[in-house]
């Protein structure tokens, strides 16, 4: 919802931006451009307001600085500094607090929710309330109808050429109009002497004109857009301007072709027709001659009418251009990407610091920044990093900051030291913790913590993350020692156990390569599974993606080279199985602050020379030869350099994507076997420190 009214709003100001242009240069076209052209040029517009995409263009924002949320101070034993924390973990000076426990916050509604449904709301109303009104009005009209006269008939024949739409008379009507979307008609006053010889023509050639430009699909077009932004006046305003706009435009194309006198009588034709009393409203059909208050107007477009020259042509085109190109811009709303991993990135000088802030390991020179981040307390050789997740579902990603994963106690799952979330477009520290308290983050997002300041004085939280909570945090549920005993226990140790692995990047740790984590297990990765979606893997579960039910199966060997040859190292590992065969290879490449790993098959990367070429064959056995790899936004592609196609019949060489014949092709084996091979490691940690060092 909160997207919802974002979007709509960044329309109503690029479109209400879009009306006042128009509102400014619409005294200078007067009389200057066609009027056909003041008519269209609100189709821009409308656009504007009903497409969400385009250049977007940023209102001035003022800087705003850094914040850290305030949160409840907790002095713990170990901890020389008062910690910013939601939670208050239990003290021997405090028993009496011991045995409270919050209660969970009533949920609310919130105030998007509210104004969403308030907006739904009048504008459906708004909307529905027309196709009453046109219904209503309809119907009264088909009760009434009667057949023209055949003098009318025989000039609408005439002029219409064929046209799918049919002419009737009707004593509810006070001026000729046009109805029907599907089936139009054009209804004539049943009684009156204003339709004969030439003002009859003129009458039935201004209908015919608004069918022929589909102006009544324009005028419901109009009505969609009013009642979505019945909020604005300027949409409303819009739409009384584009009904008179049409009305000029289709005088002016029924003038073209009279002399002055006739255009003299037209005009005067208007003026009785707006004299009549006793007139229904005709709601969203196009009539000739219904607001008073647009014949002004109408009478001064007829008296000035001039044919438009080459100059007036031109002038339109280039204005036509110019607000065009100004509909193709919207307003930003939110400046700041919603993804954080984008080209702009809201964290970047904040992780920027921590990176420095960890390699020096002096944490009194960063007191805005979390100290067990900085310094952890069991030491650098467990890794700290960092990820991003959408914690509260709002599409803006928070940034969570804690241990990528260590041997100690198979803490695989990896701690949560820091949350950072964006309020204003900056990053404001909303959760801390440190070696005594410990969050984990569940598989649906939710917070599980664990709090102590003593072997006997432990707590077990979960928490909901909510931006608009006190704290940032909402209380789920909650179990101590001593006051559980041992059930406690065992229930807070099951929250902690169920938190998920997150997809880190560790911190760089003095020039490390983040595959080194990655080899040694202690981070994950993202494997792209067969439906190209990436899944956080740990390096143990290789071997079941291409073996599940092999308990022989292993990551034995890898090798470190550039496969593309854009610059940057992958790292290929060998997966092997039974008698070192029926394995594959995964592929791992950093991309941003990701490591993603790319699969392929057993029958790839033989042979695999230092340039990143490699022998391969198909699962099928008919095609063999010599690849290279590309790395795409749909996976990991093989670009062959030198194709054999097997047939028993007729065997086809390629080299470089040329036919060539079997000498050629076996002298380019020749040449490729020259090449320098690339070294295979075996998979111990040794090798592994050496060469992603």
């Amino acid at each position: 919802m909160k997207e919802v009214l974002l979007t709509l709003l960044s329309l109503t100001l690029s479109g209400s931006l879009l009306c006042v242009l128009l509102l400014l240069i619409r005294p200078a076209l007067r009389n200057k451009v066609p009027k056909a052209f003041t008519y269209y040029i609100w189709l821009a517009v409308l656009l504007r307001f009903l497409v969400p995409v385009g250049y977007g263009i940023h209102l001035p924002e003022p800087p705003q600085p850094v914040r850290e949320a305030v949160t409840q101070e907790t002095q713990l034993p170990h901890q020389a500094e008062v910690q910013t924390t939601p939670v208050t973990l239990p003290t021997e000076q405090a028993p009496a607090e011991q045995d409270e426990t919050p209660e969970p916050s009533a949920p609310v509604f919130p105030l998007t929710g509210v104004l969403f449904v308030l907006w739904l709301a009048v504008g459906a109303g708004f909307f529905c309330w027309h196709i009453a009104a046109y219904a209503l009005f309809s119907h009264r009209i088909r009760a009434s109808l009667t057949p023209p006269p055949a003098e009318a008939l025989a000039l609408f024949q005439q002029l219409k050429h064929n046209r799918r739409v049919g002419l009737v008379c009707s004593s509810q009507v006070g001026t000729p109009m046009l109805m029907g979307l599907f089936h139009p008609v054009v209804v004539l006053p049943q009684s009156g002497p204003l339709f004969n010889g030439p003002a009859l023509s003129a009458v039935l050639r201004h209908e015919l004109t608004h069918y022929r430009r589909g102006d009544l699909f324009y005028k419901w077009l109009v009505t969609l857009v009013t009642s979505l932004y019945w909020f604005n006046p300027l949409v409303h305003w819009m739409g009384r301007q584009i009904a008179l706009d049409c009305e000029l435009a289709c005088d002016e194309a029924v003038i073209r072709s009279m002399d002055p006198a006739q255009r003299m009588d037209y005009g005067d034709m208007l003026l009785m027709l707006a004299a009549r009393q006793g007139r229904t409203s005709a709601g969203m059909a196009a009539t000739l001659c219904e607001e008073k208050r647009q014949l002004k107007a109408r009478l001064l477009g007829i008296k000035g009418y001039r044919k438009p020259g080459k100059a007036a042509v031109c002038l339109a085109l280039i204005l036509g251009l110019i607000v065009t190109c100004c509909a193709c811009t919207v307003v930003d709303m939110d400046p700041q990407p919603r993804a954080t991993t984008g080209e702009f990135d809201p964290y970047k000088t904040l992780l920027a610091r921590y990176e420095e802030a960890f390699l020096q390991q002096q944490p009194d020179d960063y007191p805005d920044l979390v100290s067990a981040v900085i310094a952890p307390y069991w030491g650098q050789e467990h890794q700290i990093g960092y990820a991003r997740r959408d914690l509260d579902g709002d599409g803006s990603e928070e940034l969570l900051l804690g241990w990528v994963g260590n041997d100690i106690w198979n803490l695989d799952q990896g701690y949560v030291f820091a949350i950072y979330t964006l309020v204003d477009g900056q990053p404001v520290l909303a959760v801390e913790g440190w070696e005594r308290n410990l969050y984990v983050v569940r598989e649906d997002g939710v917070l599980c913590h664990c709090g102590s300041s003593g072997a006997g004085r432990t707590e077990w939280h979960q928490y909901r993350f909510d931006p608009s909570a006190e704290g940032f945090l909402v209380e789920l549920d909650q179990v101590s020692v001593p006051v559980d005993g041992e059930s406690a226990v065992a229930i807070g140790e099951s929250w902690m156990e169920s938190g998920v692995a997150l997809p880190y990047t560790p911190f760089s740790g003095g020039g490390k390569s983040p595959y080194q984590d990655v080899l040694l297990g202690n981070s994950s990765f993202l494997y792209l599974d067969d439906s190209g979606q990436g899944v956080p893997t740990f390096l143990l579960d290789i071997p079941l993606a291409f073996s599940p039910y092999s308990s022989y199966a292993a990551v034995t060997e890898f090798a470190v080279l550039d496969l593309d040859g854009d610059g940057n190292q992958e790292v290929v590992l060998q997966v092997t199985d039974v008698a070192n065969d029926m394995g594959g290879y995964v592929i791992l490449r950093q991309e941003g602050d990701e490591i993603r790993g790319y699969p392929s098959h057993w029958r790839t990367f033989w042979q695999l020379k230092t340039d990143g070429t490699f022998t391969y064959s198909s699962l099928s056995g008919t095609e063999e030869g010599v690849a290279s790899v590309r790395f795409t936004e749909e996976g990991l592609t093989m670009e062959p350099l030198l194709r054999c196609e097997l047939d028993v019949e007729n065997t086809t060489y390629e080299v470089d994507h040329q036919p060539v014949s079997e000498a050629e092709y076996e002298a380019a084996l020749e040449a490729q076997a020259q090449k320098a091979d690339a070294v295979w490691y075996e998979l111990n940690e040794t090798n592994i420190r050496q060469l992603t060092a």
